[in-house]
């Protein structure tokens, strides 16, 4: 008698988690969390509710990770760019023109989802509480290592570290607001001209 072939286990994953999470970090960062429905997720991502609800779980816990991913991917692109501008006043504000290319390409015209999200949620949501508060701290880490750049005392390097995290984070609120590409221009034109004075 022949061994009966062996069922599969449970139906095999039609989607790509990656592309899904891309595809709804997407839609959050456009309409924000309270605005997106399940039906909105759904329809973005291309996944069954039943696929949807088992891989990433409810809407809540899709939400925190999509906001850890997008915290991790958004730090390690700054890590890379302050590494790759230089040394000196010049390379902060090789990196600034970076920042601005960037948020007037297109792909960060809504601005930051982070900043975003804490200014709809208080900078906590259920799975990631304090995800404000985690944004700022690793924001500041890296800002640390761009305004060391230009040199100074440890407390001259920590208060253009503060000056830099609220600057790029009020730049976010801008773009987020539906600046033109004119205004966002005026705010990097004022960064770059308080960065020029920093040269010893």
């Amino acid at each position: 008698m022949r061994d009966a072939p062996a069922r599969p286990r449970g139906r095999p994953r039609q989607f790509d988690e990656e592309t899904a999470l891309d595809q709804l970090t997407a839609l959050f960062w456009r309409k924000g969390y309270s605005q997106t429905s399940v039906t909105d997720l759904v329809e973005a991502s291309g996944v069954h509710k039943p696929s949807l609800y088992r891989v990433f779980g409810s809407k809540e816990e899709l939400f925190a990770r999509v906001l850890r991913r997008y915290l991790a991917v958004r730090m390690d692109m700054s890590a890379m760019l302050i590494d790759q501008v230089g040394p000196g006043v010049d390379g902060i504000q090789a990196f600034l023109s970076m920042m601005r290319d960037d948020v007037v390409s297109g792909t960060s015209r809504h601005g930051c989802l982070l900043v975003a999200s804490s200014t709809e949620l208080g900078g906590s949501t259920p799975g990631f509480e304090d995800f404000g508060r985690a944004y700022r701290a690793a924001l500041r880490e890296r800002m640390a290592v761009l305004a060391a750049k230009a040199g100074g005392t440890d407390e001259l390097v920590d208060q253009r570290t503060e000056l830099l995290v609220t600057w790029f984070m009020g730049l976010d609120i801008t773009v987020r607001g539906g600046a033109d590409e004119a205004e966002i221009d005026q705010v990097i034109d004022a960064m770059h001209g308080t960065i020029e004075a920093w040269r010893a």
